[in-house]
């Protein structure tokens, strides 16, 4: 025979107790079936393990030595086994969000839900577009930006807002209540990199006011987006609540009238994969609060 796991388990066993019929009376066999267990690891270990010693049987020196190895093998196992557990255990407790849009307010907005449900995880993932999603194997919840709203089966519109014009306070229409924008169509603009939701959504506005931007700094970072703008390198769009904070200190944000720029902040999720209990959670937690949370983060009203 092999020298198996079952195998080690008999024999640890029949050590512990030193009594063959005990041991296979804890283990749930015939004694005739672990005895010839234990004749068979002997005749592939090609040493004695046992001795008998009056009723009861003892190691010997060989079977000391493999009862020793045994012992950190189970020991092993059983760590192993325990670690499985709670791997398995926290990925039921962790949820997967993948952000394309919000991300500056979305770790506040996940400090709240935390005090509600403390023992739920999150892996976050942040993303330019949806084909980066196939290098994971399961996304929970999917946080995104569009022109429309988007309100199906599987994804609703959590806030709609507009999107304003970041300019130096310095710059002669940073005091109008608002501004044309096809005013800029000379102006140099600081924008996000192509092919992300919210470059493709201002792109298509400057279309619409009849020019193509010209593009002078990318950066996905709203706060070097705002020292750009302080510096005077030029101006760049703002979306007026999730990038809150983009404006003051020498940056002034100003409404656009023509076309009207707004975008709609959506949450989706696998039509074809049920949700587990936490992302189940999270998701009603952000269709009741997100609103509600990112109006009050950045202090105004939006228009739905």
């Amino acid at each position: 025979m092999k020298l198996t796991l079952l195998a080690l388990t008999y024999f640890q066993k029949t050590a512990e107790l030193q009594h063959l019929t005990h041991a296979a009376e804890a283990l749930h066999i015939s004694q005739p079936s672990l005895s010839h267990t234990i004749k068979m690891l002997e005749q592939e270990l090609g040493v004695p393990l046992f001795r008998r010693s009056g009723r009861n049987i003892v190691l010997t020196k060989y079977g000391e030595i493999l009862l020793s190895h045994t012992n950190r093998i189970m020991s092993e196992l059983k760590h192993a086994q325990k670690e499985l557990e709670d791997t398995k255990e926290a990925q039921d407790m962790t949820v997967t969000i993948s952000i394309f849009a919000a991300s500056m307010i979305i770790p506040a907005f996940l400090t709240e839900f935390k005090k509600e449900h403390p023992h739920i995880r999150f892996e976050i993932i942040q993303q330019r577009d949806r084909q980066e999603i196939n290098h994971h194997s399961r996304v929970d919840l999917y946080l995104s930006s569009s022109i429309n709203p988007i309100d199906t089966d599987h994804s609703i519109t959590l806030l709609k807002e507009d999107i304003l014009l970041a300019m130096p306070d310095t710059n002669p229409l940073a005091s109008h209540a608002s501004v044309n924008l096809a005013d800029f169509e000379k102006a140099d603009f600081i924008t996000l990199q192509q092919g992300v939701a919210l470059r493709n959504i201002t792109d298509f506005y400057c279309r619409a006011a009849g020019f193509t931007p010209h593009v002078i700094l990318e950066s996905d970072n709203p706060g070097t987006v705002r020292e750009f703008i302080k510096a005077g390198l030029g101006v760049s769009f703002a979306p007026r609540i999730t990038w809150y904070g983009v404006g003051g200190d020498h940056v002034a944000l100003v409404p656009i009238a023509t076309p009207g720029c707004q975008r709609y902040i959506s949450l989706s999720w696998d039509e074809n994969t049920p949700l587990t209990p936490p992302a189940e959670e999270l998701k009603n937690y952000f269709i009741k609060n997100f609103k509600r949370f990112a109006e009050q983060y950045a202090g105004v009203n939006s228009s739905i």
